[in-house]
């Protein structure tokens, strides 16, 4: 019988929690039910093991990025959104960082529910991008490019490769601002 008040959200929040605290790549169904104080057969009874967990974290993660870039946002249109989108999803990674982590666990899943949580966190780009042009392919590929740009940004922060010297915000906030020119000016021509 499963223990009273626990259930699948609730091992999936407090397994967010021991990502944070341990690293996803220290993740084990062991530390997660010592944490809820319970024998680890007993996970079982709420997911069917680590890959799971993997794919239940990852959607978390990616619905957690998803209402932060949506937040962001609102009633922005342009370059007023892309940059509130660079701060949003920069701010995610900085306050989640190994959750952030467990979004790129993605594209190497078959997992139909996280496919569909990432085009969910896209959808919102798409219809940004939308705004400048209506070819679909350029749409995807200023997608790309902005999303590398936040990735690559994001990953040489967390790994220390950015100094003092000038402020990170100021640094992003020009990098966008150029992606922004670089849209606008080649969907001008």
């Amino acid at each position: 019988m499963p223990r009273q008040g626990l259930s699948k959200e609730v091992v999936v929040k407090e397994a967010a929690l021991l990502v944070e605290e341990t690293g996803c790549k220290n993740l084990t169904l062991h530390k997660l039910a010592d944490r809820l104080n319970i024998k680890t057969a007993s996970l079982y009874t709420h997911i069917s093991g680590i890959e799971e967990l993997y794919v239940l974290l990852s959607n978390l993660a990616l619905k957690q990025l998803g209402a932060a870039v949506s937040n962001a946002v609102k009633e922005k249109k342009r370059g007023e959104a892309i940059r509130a989108i660079s701060v949003a999803y920069r701010n995610y990674a900085k306050r989640n960082p190994e959750m952030y982590h467990m979004i790129m666990k993605v594209p190497h899943s078959h997992s139909e529910q996280l496919v569909n949580a990432g085009k969910n966190v896209k959808a919102i780009l798409f219809e940004l991008l939308s705004q400048y042009t209506a070819d679909q392919a350029k749409v995807i590929c200023f997608s790309r490019y902005y999303h590398s740009i936040l990735h690559g940004f994001i990953s040489l922060e967390q790994a220390g490769f950015f100094d003092d010297a000038i402020s990170v915000d100021e640094s992003l906030s020009n990098i966008v601002d150029n992606f922004i020119e670089q849209l606008e000016s080649s969907l001008s021509n």
